[in-house]
């Protein structure tokens, strides 16, 4: 929230911009958000406040060594179950807080390790000094818990059972937003396996089980689908092939009762409103099939060419994906939705650039005629209006929720949602109606960089990328940026990060990745920063001469205009 005051704050000074309706309205909007309690405000007051306001008690012995605060371990737990937990939703929640309120550690729902690995999640929704480990920097928060989890999952010497394999998604979601995902790919392989282990061992129910046996055994399918719904989304995001297929077995259906369960915006706990969760759970796992069979089609062939056939396959997946949206039940719709409802719909709109930004950038076949030529011009233009069209609804997506829900907490995969809008929306920034759609996507993705390292390199990614196209950026971002690289970019946090989160210029606009990476591509920009400010350093002690100043500034522009490209993808 500080972060897009700031923004705003910086907005109204400038005469040079317009004060619109939507500006003003943002700003009202930020301001009644900075009314609610405050998490820090809470724990100043008295530990008692925080215990009241907790969704979950559970003890924090035995289930970590880190701390015995019972208080902050809950004020964790309700966090994680409210914001992680409800859109990929792999561990059933009932049964974890039963196993974990009991104090068991060899429940069958609850281990030391997974409770560990949740609450080093978690610790990105808090700002309470607990929640750092010991260097208490940014990239500190919820180190504690996460190396207490790898050492635990190390005792373990690859046992499958239904926490390991739930906590090996955790570990890897955890990894993935600190900016490790290339230690996160070791725990996906894991998983993978441990999850086939699994679903290859775990059995349906013998006729006449009791409730309590059909229960746990729903918990495990749901489990098992939960974690293929994950892996959908991150074969997407990837641009791989899923590592885990479809499962052979039934997901949950919705019950009779399914819309008593309500939703509460913890840690305000100001607003509440219907999840949905079952009938989410039920919509997603239809959503991943479809994903799946995509991202094989879609990624497989790494040299592919566009041509009819590809088209074809591609408006196929699309008519697919349109018709499961189209049916989606009215509880779902984005009238009055939880922040996780949202998420399924920016999911789908991002789904759709992923498939036409991917399409549009392939070269075209050798073999095509003039007519199949002049069809692909076609193709394109559909393709990127799609694009574009998506990207603008997800946009709008992003004002409802801050406007309902605000921005300062939200679920982690959106960080992916909104990064691939505003790539799309980078080349189409003359239109008024995208500028608008590029800023508020910013500030959502602005308040997710507070939050997570993955998020920090993110934003930073598509600053750096509109520096390396020559794209003048929105001046309503001009603020928003400045107080980002102050605040929260460092060299630090570069060579912090160790992602091979794909280069999206590529992916969402220009055809297969080819390799080129998160962190290798901030850290050749950094390099040739260093080596442009060197220049001009250069330059400067040169200008005593005419002849010097002359070549001081031929070499730069050589730099700029002729290797800089070659510079960054080599």
């Amino acid at each position: 929230m500080e972060e897009i005051r700031a923004f705003l704050d910086d907005i109204m000074k400038r005469a040079r911009i317009e004060k619109t309706p939507e500006i003003l309205k943002t700003l009202m909007e930020v301001q009644k958000l900075d009314q609610m309690p405050r998490e820090t405000s809470r724990r100043r007051l008295n530990d008692q406040t925080l215990e009241e306001m907790v969704l979950f008690r559970v003890p924090a012995e035995p289930w970590t060594t880190v701390t015995s605060d019972s208080t902050f371990v809950s004020h964790l737990i309700s966090l994680w179950f409210t914001w992680s937990h409800p859109y990929l939703n792999w561990i059933d929640r009932d049964l974890f807080i039963r196993d974990m309120q009991s104090g068991n550690p060899d429940a069958k729902f609850c281990s030391p390790f997974l409770v560990n690995v949740i609450l080093a999640d978690a610790c990105a929704y808090s700002d309470l000094p607990e929640a750092y480990g010991l260097h208490k920097g940014e990239w500190s928060r919820g180190s504690h818990f996460y190396e207490e989890a790898k050492r635990l999952l190390d005792e373990q010497e690859g046992r499958v059972s239904i926490t390991n394999v739930q906590g090996l998604c955790v570990l890897y979601v955890v990894s993935c937003m600190i900016g490790k995902d290339r230690t996160g790919w070791v725990y996906y392989g894991q998983l993978a396996y441990a999850t086939q282990e699994l679903s290859r061992k775990h059995q349906a129910p013998p006729n006449g089980a009791d409730e309590e046996t059909i229960r746990e055994n729903s918990a495990i399918d749901n489990a098992i689908w939960g974690i293929f719904n994950f892996a959908s989304v991150t074969a997407l995001a990837y641009q791989k092939g899923a590592l885990i297929a479809t499962p052979n077995r039934r997901h949950e259906t919705p019950k009779r009762d399914v819309h008593q369960d309500v939703w509460s915006q913890y840690p305000s706990s100001l607003k509440t409103a219907k999840s949905h969760r079952e009938c989410l759970f039920t919509t997603l796992c239809d959503m991943s099939e479809i994903i799946y069979e995509l991202s094989l089609s879609l990624f497989k062939d790494k040299h592919r060419k566009l041509d009819m056939k590809y088209a074809k396959l591609a408006e196929e997946m699309h008519l697919r994906l349109k018709k499961w949206y189209d049916g989606l039940p009215k509880c779902l719709a984005t009238i009055d939705a939880t922040p996780h409802v949202l998420s399924l719909h920016l999911n789908y709109h991002t789904t759709i650039q992923t498939i036409f930004g991917y399409l549009r950038g392939l070269p075209q076949s050798e073999e095509a005629s003039e007519s199949d030529r002049i069809e692909f011009e076609k193709v394109r233009q559909q393709a990127r209006e799609r694009c574009i069209d998506s990207a603008r609804v997800n946009a709008a997506l992003v004002d409802q929720q801050r406007e309902y829900w605000g921005l300062d907490y939200m679920p982690p995969i959106n960080i992916h949602w909104y990064t691939v809008s505003m790539y799309t929306l980078l080349e189409a920034l003359d239109d008024e109606g995208n500028r608008n759609a590029f800023v508020s996507l910013t500030i959502a993705a602005k308040a997710a960089s507070h939050r997570w390292a993955l998020g920090r390199g993110m934003l930073r990614l598509v600053q750096v990328t509109a520096k390396q196209m020559k794209v003048t950026l929105p001046l309503e971002t001009e603020g928003l940026f400045s107080d980002f690289e102050a605040k929260l970019w460092r060299q630090e946090d570069r060579k912090a990060l160790s992602s091979q989160y794909p280069y999206l210029t590529h992916s969402v606009k220009g055809g297969p990745v080819d390799g080129i990476e998160l962190d290798t591509f901030l850290e050749k920009f950094d390099d040739l920063q260093v080596m442009q400010d060197s220049s001009s350093k250069s330059e400067n002690i040169g200008s005593q001469s005419g002849r010097e100043e002359t070549f001081g500034k031929e070499e730069r522009v050589e730099l700029n205009s002729k290797d800089k490209e070659k510079f960054f993808l080599s």
